[in-house]
C-alpha cells in the first residue's frame, strides 16, 4: 500500500531549536517540507556530497578501466572539506586532471610546432637581441619565395600540398607575410613535458586503483553527506518567528502517536492535518513483507507512483520475475545465477543494509524462476535438443509444447492479456460504484477483443469468435458513454474523439508482449550458435579444447550481458509502460525521506 501521510507543523521555543532538531532526528519521522532551499550549512553539505561522489566515482572508474590515459574523471569540487579515503581520492583526481590538462596542452603544442623541427627558441631570441631577427612563417604552397630579401637567410623547414613552413634570418619578412610567435620551448622539451604529464596520469590512476579496497568508505561518505544535507535542510527550514520556531513536513499517519508523544516529552506544539487538495505528499510504499525486496529495484530505477495512485509493487514483482525468466530463458544461466547467489549469500546476509539483503533475495527468486522456465522449455546453455538426454528435452511435454512457435506466441499474448486485464479490473474495483468503473470495464472488454484479433492473425489455428466482436462493440459503447461525467465532457471532447485510436492502440499493447518470445528466442539461438561453432572446430584436440573453452566463455558471457540489457529494457517496460498506462500510474511520486539521525535505519 501507499502509506497515508499527515501534514505536521512542529513548534518549539527558538532557544531550544538545536535540541528540537536533535530530538526530531532521533525520532526519524518528519519528511521536511522545504521552503528554504539554500543556506551555508546546506551549501557545505552539498559540496561535501559532491566531493564524496567524485571520490567514489573516481575509484570505481579506475578499478573498472585499465586504460590509465582514458579515465573520464571530472575535476574535484573546489573548497570541499574532505577526510580519509575521500581526501586521498580527491588528491589523486586533482593530480590526474591537472596532468591530463597539461598533457593535452603539450601534445597540441607539439603537433603545432612539429613541422618546424626541433630548435631552441631561446637561441633565436638571443640572436634577435643581437640585431639578427629570426622569424618563423607559414605560407600557402603557391607563394612566390622570390619575395624574400636576398639580405636574409631563408630556410624551408617543411612543405606539403597546402603549406610552406620555414624560418627567415637577418632581415624583415616580405610585406604581407606575418611572423609567427616563437614557441615557449623546444619541441624536444615540449614532448618531454607531455611524457612527464603522461607519467603523472599513470601514477595518479595507479594510486586511485590502490584505493579500490576502500571503496565502501567512499560510498559511506556519500550516504553521510546526504544525511548531513538533510539535517542542514531541516535546520534551514526550522524557521524563527520571534521566540517561537516552526518546522513543517510530512509524517506517516501511523507515526502520529510517536510524534505527539515526543511533543509532550519535549514541550513542543504539534498540528496535524490530512493532505489538502493539490498537495503532493511524499510516497512511502509498504507492500506485504514477502514482496518488499522489489522496493530495492524500484529505488534503483528511481520510480514511484504518485501519492494519489496505487501501489503496484506486488504485481510488478510477480510479473517482473516471470518476464526475467522468459527473457533469460535458460536453465543453465539460471544455475549460474544461483551459484552466484550461493557464493555471495553469506556476505549479503551479513550486510546490515536492508537494500543489500533485498538484492540477495531478488537474485535468488529470479534465479529459481529462470531455472524453472529453462527446465520447462528444455533449454540448457542453448544446446541443441539432439545433444541433450531425451528426459531433459524431447520427452518433456512442456518442452515440446513450448517448442512450438504458435504455442509460445499464444502464451505471450495470454500473459499480456492477463497483465493488462489485472490493471483494468483493479481500476473497476477501486472506482465502483462510480460510473467511470463501467468505462474501465469497457476497456477490459476491448482488450479481450483485441486479444482474439491478435491471436487470429499471429497464432496458427486461432480464429476470431463472433461473441468477441459483440463484446468489443458493447465495450466501446461503455467507454464512450462513461469515460467522463457530463460536467467533464466540454474539456475532454478531444480525448473522447481520440477513443477509436486508443481502441486500436490497445491491440499494440497486446502485441507488445510478443517481445518475451522474440528476445528469449534470440538469446537461445545466440547461445546455440556459439555452442555449434565451438563444437564444429576442425582443429587438433590439443588446440581445439582451449579454443572451445574460449569461444564458449566469450559467447555465453556476451549472451548474459545482452540478457541483462533485455531485462532492463523489456521487463521494465512492460511493467512501467503497458501495465502502468492501463492502471493509470504516472510514476510521478517523490520518495519519503525523513530527517534522521546519522546512521539511523529505516524501520518502515
Amino acid at each position: 500500500m501507499i502509506v497515508p501521510m499527515k501534514h505536521a507543523t512542529v513548534l518549539c521555543l527558538s532557544k531550544d531549536r538545536d535540541a528540537a532538531l536533535k530530538a526530531l532526528a532521533d525520532l526519524g519521522l518528519v519528511h521536511v517540507e522545504v521552503s528554504v532551499a539554500d543556506s551555508p550549512g546546506v551549501a557545505a553539505a552539498a559540496l561535501a556530497g559532491d566531493a564524496a561522489e567524485c571520490a567514489r566515482d573516481a575509484i570505481a572508474e579506475a578499478r573498472a578501466n585499465r586504460d590509465d590515459l582514458g579515465l573520464a574523471l571530472r575535476p574535484p569540487p573546489a573548497g570541499a572539506a574532505a577526510a580519509g579515503v575521500v581526501a586521498e581520492a580527491l588528491a589523486c583526481v586533482g593530480r590526474y586532471v591537472e596532468a591530463r590538462s597539461r598533457r593535452a596542452e603539450l601534445v597540441q603544442r607539439a603537433a603545432r610546432w612539429a613541422p618546424w623541427g626541433d630548435f631552441d627558441p631561446a637561441a633565436a631570441r638571443a640572436l634577435a637581441r643581437k640585431g639578427v631577427p629570426v622569424s618563423l612563417f607559414e605560407l600557402p604552397a603557391g607563394f612566390d619565395l622570390a619575395a624574400f630579401s636576398a639580405r636574409g637567410v631563408l630556410r624551408i623547414l617543411s612543405r606539403d600540398k597546402e603549406k610552406i613552413r620555414g624560418a627567415f634570418l637577418g632581415a624583415p619578412l616580405p610585406e604581407g607575410v606575418e611572423a609567427l610567435p616563437l614557441p615557449p620551448e623546444s619541441l624536444g622539451a615540449t614532448r618531454a613535458g607531455a611524457a612527464a604529464a603522461e607519467a603523472g596520469m599513470r601514477e595518479a590512476a595507479a594510486s586511485l586503483r590502490a584505493l579500490a579496497p576502500r571503496a565502501g568508505e567512499a560510498a559511506a561518505a556519500v550516504g553521510a553527506a546526504a544525511e548531513a544535507k538533510t539535517a542542514a535542510l531541516a535546520a534551514a527550514n526550522l524557521l524563527d518567528a520571534g521566540p517561537v520556531s516552526h518546522l513543517q513536513g510530512w509524517i506517516p499517519a501511523d507515526g502520529a502517536d510517536a510524534l505527539l508523544a515526543a511533543a509532550r516529552r519535549e514541550g513542543w506544539g504539534v498540528a496535524l492535518r490530512d493532505p489538502a487538495e493539490g498537495e503532493t505528499p511524499p510516497v512511502q510504499l509498504r507492500p506485504p513483507r514477502a514482496f518488499r525486496p522489489i522496493l530495492t529495484l524500484l529505488g534503483a530505477l528511481g520510480i514511484l507512483p504518485g501519492y494519489s495512485e496505487t501501489d503496484i509493487s506486488v504485481p510488478f514483482y510477480a510479473f517482473f520475475t516471470l518476464f526475467f525468466a522468459m527473457l533469460v530463458g535458460d536453465a543453465g544461466y539460471g544455475l549460474l545465477l544461483l551459484a552466484l547467489w550461493a557464493a555471495l549469500r553469506k556476505k549479503l546476509r551479513a550486510s546490515p543494509q536492508a537494500g543489500v539483503r533485498a538484492v540477495s533475495t531478488l537474485l535468488l527468486v529470479f534465479s529459481c524462476a529462470t531455472v524453472a522456465w529453462g527446465v520447462a522449455s528444455g533449454t540448457w546453455f542453448g544446446m541443441p535438443a539432439a545433444w541433450l538426454p531425451a528426459w531433459m528435452n524431447r520427452d518433456l511435454p512442456t518442452a515440446r509444447w513450448l517448442g512450438d512457435q504458435g504455442n509460445i506466441m499464444w502464451l505471450c499474448f495470454t500473459i499480456g492479456l492477463a497483465h493488462l486485464e489485472l490493471a483494468r479490473g483493479w481500476n473497476v474495483m477501486q472506482l465502483w460504484p462510480d460510473s467511470k468503473a463501467l468505462a474501465e470495464l469497457g476497456w477490459g472488454g476491448v482488450l479481450l477483443g483485441m486479444y482474439f484479433v491478435v491471436c487470429s492473425i499471429a497464432v496458427p489455428g486461432c480464429s476470431f469468435p463472433v461473441w468477441a466482436g459483440v463484446v468489443m462493440g458493447v465495450s466501446v459503447l461503455l467507454v464512450l458513454l462513461f469515460s467522463y461525467k457530463k460536467s467533464e465532457l466540454k474539456e475532454n471532447v478531444v480525448s473522447l474523439c481520440l477513443t477509436p485510436l486508443n481502441v486500436i492502440s490497445s491491440m499494440g499493447d497486446i502485441i507488445s508482449y510478443v517481445r518475451l518470445f522474440a528476445v528469449g528466442l534470440a538469446a537461445v539461438k545466440i547461445a546455440e550458435t556459439f555452442d555449434t561453432m565451438a563444437a564444429g572446430l576442425a582443429l587438433p584436440l590439443w588446440i581445439k579444447i582451449p579454443c572451445m573453452v574460449l569461444i564458449l566463455l566469450l559467447g555465453h558471457a556476451l549472451n548474459l550481458v545482452m540478457g541483462a540489457l533485455s531485462i532492463l529494457v523489456h521487463a521494465v517496460r512492460l511493467n512501467t509502460l503497458e501495465f502502468s498506462n492501463a492502471k493509470g500510474i504516472s510514476w510521478s511520486g517523490a520518495p519519503y525521506a525523513p530527517f534522521r539521525a546519522p546512521g539511523a535505519a529505516d524501520g518502515a
